[in-house]
């Protein structure tokens, strides 16, 4: 399932009542992701846990166990601006095996096996993993 938003590969998730990947995130961060975000006037620092905390990479902080952006009403408060992680979510790479799957933590993990991914979705996973390595050459 392909979701277009000008010209950017995504998945696309019908269930608004969910939000449970938005819990707990470990969600790392790109160097693009960073500036998007503080293009919209927030401070790395406010929204990101130091990378000294994280394996070295820059990644979305929790509140509370809720990503920092996630409000009360479980909508994200910077859905056009998320990160790309976000954005194809829940579609992760495995390093152990460089495969690109459905996360199991997925509460709608059943209904997202069912559907058909494009290449360019499954390429934007592996660029995005890609790019946050060559940005953390210590991991």
């Amino acid at each position: 399932m392909i979701d277009m938003d000008d010209n950017e590969v995504k998945v696309k998730c019908g269930f608004r009542d969910c939000h449970k990947c938005c819990l707990n995130t470990e969600m790392l961060l790109s160097s693009e992701d960073l500036e998007r975000i503080e293009a919209k006037g927030f401070n790395r620092e406010e929204f990101c846990l130091d990378p000294k905390q994280a394996d070295g990479f820059w990644q979305l902080r929790n509140v509370d166990g809720r990503c920092f952006f996630l409000n009360k009403e479980g909508q994200c408060t910077i859905y056009y601006d998320r990160p790309m992680g976000c954005r194809l979510y829940p579609l992760i790479l495995t390093l152990d095996t460089n495969e690109v799957i459905i996360d199991d933590d997925c509460r709608e993990m059943e209904w997202f096996g069912k559907q058909t991914y494009q290449r360019d979705q499954v390429i934007s996973v592996q660029s995005l993993v890609s790019r946050l390595l060559l940005e953390n050459p210590d991991y």
